[in-house]
């Protein structure tokens, strides 16, 4: 999928730079087209595949029937494609490189107004605040009661997890217009949130760890739980899995052990940043003792960066360029 993004910059880059570069209008035109082309896209995934049956159904009686366990192609392959197809998730790459160039062309911090964006940026940023409240308020998904933030084919227990799963993505792609506005707004520094942002420690030693947090906050999360538990393992491990690919449950603790699971999570994440270079150096080390590279002149880095950006953009930039001549 990144990649997917990525082989989509060049061509993309220059038809934004030489078409709509201070173009306001036609900008909007584009970033409003595509915010409905994914409404468009999760409100049909949603409609075509929440009410497909996978494998494994259940009677009435909840036992599983067999002469109707192998009709499950449909919705699993629906729903791992909408979930893992690289252009369904490209569209949110250009829909940020269109606000990108409107910001340039619109330039909101230069303007009297600006310190109205930072009140949007703060007003996002709380709604945000209590809807995340709101959600972790509905408690454990109960399957048997309602759950007033899910739509109820995606909140049933005899269902095969995949309807599920698809809500949880389908809810996350449908802020994609109050995301955009909300990083539109704090681009331009103003505001309590974009204060809070620059903290020296938020965004210098807890900034660079975000990745490995993406990485290992699962893998964190059911050693805690099996640390804990007297070496009981979380359900994800000890039993057949509901779904082979990106589990949505959440780690069953206590609601005060969910700092202890973030702090941990941190923690780990640091350690594995600062560790990485060292190994990384020591292999490449112990790889020169076997192996002899061979000799190459040295180049210019600032020469070898404009000829990748060159290569990228077809754009043949010069280092002293300022950031309004890019």
């Amino acid at each position: 999928m990144y990649y997917c993004c990525l082989a989509c910059f060049p061509a993309t880059y220059n038809y934004f730079f030489d078409k709509t570069r201070k173009n306001i209008k036609l900008l909007l035109i584009w970033l409003f087209g595509l915010l409905l082309t994914n409404a468009a896209i999760c409100t049909g995934a949603w409609n075509i595949w929440k009410d497909m049956e996978g494998y494994g159904h259940y009677d009435e009686e909840g036992n599983v029937s067999p002469e109707e366990y192998s009709d499950g192609v449909a919705q699993n392959a629906g729903v791992l494609s909408f979930y893992l197809f690289g252009p369904l998730w490209q569209i949110y790459f250009v829909i940020g490189m269109a606000a990108a160039f409107l910001y340039d062309a619109h330039r909101p911090a230069e303007k009297h107004s600006a310190r109205r964006w930072g009140w949007l940026a703060d007003f996002i940023t709380l709604s945000m605040i209590g809807m995340s409240i709101a959600l972790v308020l509905q408690g454990v998904q109960p399957y048997d009661g309602e759950m007033y933030m899910r739509p109820e084919p995606s909140n049933q227990k005899m269902d095969s997890a995949n309807a599920n799963r698809l809500w949880d993505n389908v809810a996350g792609r449908i802020f994609a217009p109050l995301t955009t506005l909300w990083i539109y707004a704090l681009s331009t520094g103003e505001g309590f949130t974009a204060k809070l942002l620059r903290w020296s420690f938020l965004a210098k030693t807890l900034a660079p760890n975000a990745y490995n947090c993406f990485l290992f906050h699962q893998m964190v999360g059911q050693w805690y739980f099996a640390a804990t538990r007297n070496g009981t393992m979380w359900n994800w491990w000890r039993f057949r899995k509901e779904m082979y690919w990106f589990s949505p449950g959440p780690c069953p603790v206590e609601w005060y052990e969910y700092f202890y699971v973030v702090g941990l999570v941190v923690a780990f994440s640091r350690l594995m940043t600062t560790l990485e270079p060292i190994v990384s150096d020591g292999l490449s080390k112990l790889k020169g003792i076997f192996i002899t590279a061979e000799e190459s002149d040295d180049e210019d880095t600032g020469k070898l960066l404009a000829e990748i950006i060159e290569g990228m953009t077809g754009i043949e930039p010069l280092m002293d360029y300022t950031l309004e001549e890019c």
